[in-house]
């Protein structure tokens, strides 16, 4: 197995991690922070995959502004429980330097791998996908878009609802 395929294999797990921990943490900060994980992941993966784009892409649409709107609703509807004495313990502070040496490990081994010089397609230029999202696929990217819309909208609706009692 080649280091490339080590790498994409780590970032793969790395992003079920994130998707298990928004699936089953019982913190909404913590949900938003898996989210986060899982989107980086996916990014680092379409950059693997010779689609430089889509990783640009995915790390400036959904990992800077969906996964920070999350955040600031969650904020919004306080849905944090307080601090404690306890949060900044030390298996806290061993997690953080834990994920930061394994990101710092994996740049350093993305940097090492020599990846190949990334060459596209006519089908991986940003024209030809905003073609196909915009004409092929522009309903479901609506409904999409509207879903979310509706789902903040609800989430809202419910925390004001507690505030009132």
């Amino acid at each position: 197995m080649t280091l490339t395929a080590v790498i994409f294999t780590i970032f793969a797990l790395l992003g079920l991690w994130g998707a298990l921990t928004v699936l089953f943490h019982r913190k909404p900060v913590y949900n938003a922070l898996g989210l986060l994980l899982n989107f980086v992941s996916l990014a680092a993966m379409y950059i693997m995959l010779n689609a430089p784009f889509l990783g640009v892409i995915q790390l400036i649409v959904y990992s800077g502004a969906i996964v920070v709107f999350f955040l600031f609703v969650i904020m919004i509807l306080n849905l944090r429980d307080p601090l404690s004495d306890m949060d900044l313990s030390f298996k806290g502070l061993t997690a953080f330097i834990l994920v930061i040496a394994t990101l710092s490990a994996l740049g350093v081994g993305l940097y090492l791998a020599h990846l190949p010089q990334w060459q596209l397609g006519p089908e991986g230029s940003p024209q030809a996908l905003g073609e196909l999202l915009l004409k092929d696929y522009l309903i479901p990217f609506e409904l999409a878009s509207l879903l979310l819309l509706v789902a903040i909208v609800i989430a809202v609706v419910l925390g004001k609802k507690g505030e009132e009692q």
